[in-house]
């Protein structure tokens, strides 16, 4: 009997434990991770410290940016991350590597005329946030980055085929770039009635239902 009971007590405590990671820590989670994007930061490295990540750290996709020519932009830290940053002016294009304490991560975006963008990342993480209009996301569990490249021009040319939309003529400045991003990221969300709570399903159902899955072309058409 005793033994029984200290079961049902696990069993009662795990389930109690599950509930408040669910209804709790989740919202929370998601809560803060907003508020970061009301007023994000980036500080950009010197270039002495930025040649120890571009020719150190990340080699690997250094010499692959370089095969592609893309050209170096800069390293910034944002928090407890590293972003180095490559431009590819001719396809409008940002190759970024984000060095955090849970791993590396990597993002091409593309920028179009009239303030649309596609981004091509491989985290789940990138899919978590519903989008404001005109930002096109899109993440696969891919580590090789010809792949993802190839994955990422594929996206660009659906849009520039079936939305007509035309590559941004200038690229803007990366950090100006980056900031509005998020910002607006902030704002969007924000805008969710109850987004904390919503969170919940954005974290466990939506983002794992998106990843491996190019952006949804038609609900592109019909909603931007």
């Amino acid at each position: 009997m005793p033994a029984n009971a200290n079961l049902i007590n696990v069993v009662i405590l795990l389930a109690v434990m599950f509930i408040c990671y669910l209804f709790v820590l989740i919202p929370i989670l998601i809560y803060y991770a907003i508020q970061h994007m009301r007023s994000p930061q980036l500080i950009l490295l010197s270039e002495e410290e930025a040649v120890d990540y571009y020719d150190g750290k990340c080699r690997v996709e250094s010499d692959w940016a370089r095969t592609r020519q893309f050209a170096e932009v800069g390293v910034f830290r944002r928090q407890q991350n590293f972003i180095l940053v490559w431009e590819h002016v001719d396809s409008a294009t940002f190759f970024q590597v984000t060095l955090s304490p849970y791993g590396r991560i990597h993002h091409f975006t593309t920028v179009f005329e009239d303030d649309y963008s596609l981004l091509t990342a491989n985290d789940r993480e990138s899919l978590i946030f519903p989008l404001p209009p005109r930002r096109f996301v899109q993440s696969f569990g891919i580590e090789q980055l010809e792949l993802l490249h190839e994955k990422h021009q594929a996206g660009v040319a659906d849009l520039l085929r079936l939305k007509h939309l035309e590559l941004c003529r200038e690229l803007p400045e990366f950090e100006e770039s980056y900031l509005a991003s998020m910002q607006q990221q902030h704002d969007h969300v924000r805008s969710v009635f109850f987004y904390p709570i919503r969170g919940i399903w954005w974290y466990h159902i939506d983002r794992r239902a998106k990843f491996n899955r190019p952006i949804d072309l038609q609900q592109a058409v019909l909603d931007n």
